[in-house]
């Protein structure tokens, strides 16, 4: 086998290790249900707690725009214990998936941010997903 096969053969096995794993995760210890507030105009502690906020700051000289998520609302920060964290935080522009970031237990907080071209874009959905609590959205029009 030459090197260049030998290469394919790692990166194909870590591949399939990664998939692997993130299956398992999913079966094991998360919650993917869609999740949403009982009365959105009135979040109890639990529904401010997994909601994302979504800050959207100035756009650049570039023509991007900073979009901050936060995961909690109203002073409530999400925690990141071993049980319990924010596994990833996704956005998308009027339906059209602009990123999606991954996170780990412990180790990382609930907040991602993108640089985003906002022209003509009516609609942000920041989606966080809990792997306790399932999956919370918050949509901003612009």
């Amino acid at each position: 086998m030459n090197r260049r096969e030998a290469l394919k053969v790692v990166g194909v096995t870590a591949i399939l290790a990664a998939v692997g794993a993130e299956a398992k995760m999913k079966e094991e210890h998360m919650n993917r249900l869609e999740m949403k507030p009982k009365n959105q105009a009135k979040m109890e502690k639990g529904e401010l707690k997994h909601s994302p906020q979504v800050t959207i700051k100035d756009k650049d000289a570039k023509g991007y725009t900073l979009v901050e998520i936060t995961v909690g609302q109203g002073g409530i920060v999400h925690p990141s214990t071993p049980d319990h964290w924010i596994d990833f935080i996704s956005l998308t522009a009027d339906g059209k998936l602009i990123g999606k970031s991954t996170l780990e237990p412990e180790i990382s907080r609930g907040i991602a941010s993108f640089a985003v071209k906002l022209d003509n874009v009516k609609t942000l959905t920041a989606k966080a997903g809990c792997n306790l609590h399932g999956i919370w959205s918050t949509t901003v029009s612009i």
